[in-house]
């Protein structure tokens, strides 16, 4: 009886040469030995395009630091992104000046509706 179940599990699920033979209209093969090796892709360097947490915060910082004048929330948004030289989305943005208006170290403080300043601390 196990012999039955694994026979039957390997040939549900076949690997290599047999799926590929299996599967000749799908990868347009006559037959397993017509079948070249993919050539290997270039995989991105995924590091290179993610950045650690916080990038935001710190253009933020930086942007109304270098001005050091109270600016409307989208003002900040095009800054950063002449800063970054890069499309930044705005929601990352609004969150970032939004989250840290409060808390033991705020780095910004809201002055009226969407008008931020850098905090005294920061």
């Amino acid at each position: 009886m196990h012999r039955t179940v694994a026979l039957a599990k390997g040939l549900s699920n076949p690997a290599g040469p047999l799926l590929t033979l299996l599967d000749q209209k799908r990868w347009g093969c006559k037959d397993a030995a017509s079948l070249t090796p993919a050539p290997a892709c270039a995989v991105p360097n995924i590091v290179a395009e993610h950045r650690r947490a916080g990038w935001v915060v710190e253009a933020v910082v930086r942007v109304l630091a270098d001005r050091g004048e109270p600016m409307q929330a989208k003002e900040v948004h095009a800054a950063v992104e002449a800063l970054l030289g890069e499309p930044v989305r705005w929601p990352s943005i609004r969150h970032a000046l939004a989250s840290n208006i409060r808390g033991r170290s705020p780095r910004f403080i809201r002055l009226a509706r969407g008008r931020y300043a850098l905090a005294a601390a920061s």
